[in-house]
C-alpha cells in the first residue's frame, strides 16, 4: 500500500495552529472548491490582503517574501488594481502569491493526513499531484471551518454587517432588484408589452409601447446589481435568498452538512473514490473520523455510522442543497452602486 505524503509546514504561536497551504494548489482544484464546497476567495480577504502587503512593500516584509510571494516585485513589477474590485484584487495576489498562511486553532494536519493514509489504500500513482492537491483541499475546509467558528460565519466582514444602509440594501433592496432583473430577463413569449404597476392602493397601466419601459429598467439593474447574466441571478436568488418554507429536508444542523458535502465532494475528485460506486468504506470512515475530530460528531452520536452517512449524502443530493458557509450573503461587486462608501461590498 501507498503511504501518501504531502509536504505539510505548519507553524504554532500562542498555541495556535498555522497552516503553510501551497497557492497552485488551490489554483488546480478552485472550480471544484469553488462549485462543490462553497468556497469563496472573500472568505480569505485578510490573508489576501496581507500577500498584496508584502508585495507592495518589500522592504518592510523582507523577512517572509519567500513564505509569501511567488513573483517579487523587483523581479516582475505587476500593477496593483487600485480601482479594482475585491475579485480584481484577489486576483492580483493569487497571481504574486506563492502560500496562504492560514490559522486552523488547534486543528493539526499531521493528524489529518494520518487519517487520509489510515483509510486511504489506492495504490494507483497516477494520482499523486491530485491527491496532493485535494489533501491541501480538505486542510483548507478545516481552516476556513476554524474561521467560521471564530467569525460567527462573518468571516472578514465584522463591520459589514453593523452598517444599517448594508444591511438594508443586502436583505431588503438588493433581492427586489434580482427579483426584477430576473422577472425582465426571462424569456417569456406574450402576445403585449404591457406592463401594470400597482403602488399605494393605485393601480396604473402601461401601454410600453415599443417595449420603453424594458428598455430603460433593465441597464439600471445591469449596471447597479453587477451581475451578467440570469443564471447567475437565479444563482445568487437560490443561494443567498431562498424562498421562505421550501420543502425539502429540516437542516438540523447545516454547518455539519456544509462540512460533510464539502469534504465528501473533494474525496470523490481523490484516489479515495472508485469509479461508478458511490461512497466507499474508506471514504465514510475517513469522513466521520475528521466530522469527529472538528467536533461536529459525537463518538456516541447515531450519525457515526457509515449506513447513516451514505443516508444523509444521498439526501442532501436530493434536495440540491448547497454548502454554504455565510451567515450573511455577501453582494457582487460594483462599481456603479449608488451608496458611495460601501461600494466595495458589492
Amino acid at each position: 500500500m501507498i503511504r501518501w505524503h504531502f509536504p505539510i509546514f505548519t507553524d504554532k504561536i500562542n498555541n495556535m495552529e498555522y497552516q503553510i497551504i501551497p497557492i497552485e494548489s488551490i489554483k488546480r482544484i478552485e472550480t471544484w472548491l469553488t462549485t462543490e464546497t462553497g468556497f469563496s476567495r472573500s472568505m480569505l480577504h485578510c490573508e489576501l490582503d496581507y500577500i498584496s502587503d508584502v508585495y507592495l512593500l518589500p522592504k518592510k516584509f523582507a523577512e517572509v517574501q519567500d513564505l509569501y510571494l511567488s513573483i517579487r516585485k523587483e523581479e516582475q513589477n505587476i500593477p496593483y488594481p487600485n480601482r479594482g474590485t475585491d475579485e480584481d484584487i484577489y486576483e492580483f495576489c493569487m497571481t504574486v502569491g506563492k502560500n496562504l498562511i492560514l490559522e486552523s486553532g488547534s486543528y493539526q494536519a499531521e493528524y489529518i493526513e494520518t487519517l487520509w493514509n489510515t483509510y486511504n489504500t489506492n495504490e494507483d500513482e497516477t494520482c499523486i499531484q491530485q491527491d496532493q492537491d485535494i489533501f491541501y483541499g480538505i486542510l483548507l475546509i478545516v481552516c476556513i471551518y476554524h474561521k467560521y467558528k471564530q467569525t460567527c460565519g462573518y468571516f472578514d466582514f465584522g463591520d459589514y454587517i453593523a452598517d444599517p444602509v448594508q444591511l438594508q440594501y443586502t436583505y431588503s433592496v438588493r433581492p427586489d432588484m434580482l427579483r426584477l432583473y430576473k422577472m425582465f430577463h426571462e424569456k417569456k413569449k406574450t402576445k403585449h408589452d404591457t406592463v401594470t404597476i400597482e403602488y399605494n392602493k393605485q393601480k396604473i397601466e402601461l401601454a410600453n409601447d415599443d417595449n420603453w419601459f424594458l428598455q430603460m429598467i433593465t441597464p439600471y439593474l445591469d449596471k447597479y446589481l453587477g451581475v451578467s447574466s440570469l443564471e447567475e441571478v437565479e444563482t445568487e436568488l437560490e443561494k443567498d435568498y431562498p424562498s421562505i418554507g421550501k420543502r425539502g429536508r429540516k437542516r438540523e444542523n447545516a454547518i455539519l452538512d456544509t462540512v460533510t458535502l464539502s469534504v465528501y465532494n473533494l474525496l470523490r475528485h481523490s484516489s479515495f473514490a472508485i469509479k461508478g460506486k458511490g461512497l466507499t468504506d474508506n471514504e465514510g470512515n475517513f469522513i466521520l473520523e475528521l466530522l469527529k475530530y472538528l467536533g461536529l460528531l459525537d463518538e456516541d452520536s447515531p450519525k457515526n455510522d457509515i449506513l447513516n452517512l451514505r443516508a444523509t449524502i444521498r439526501n442532501l443530493q436530493k434536495y440540491e442543497v448547497r454548502p454554504n458557509w455565510w451567515n450573511i450573503p455577501i453582494c457582487k461587486t460594483s462599481p456603479n452602486n449608488p451608496v458611495e462608501h460601501l461600494k466595495s461590498y458589492w
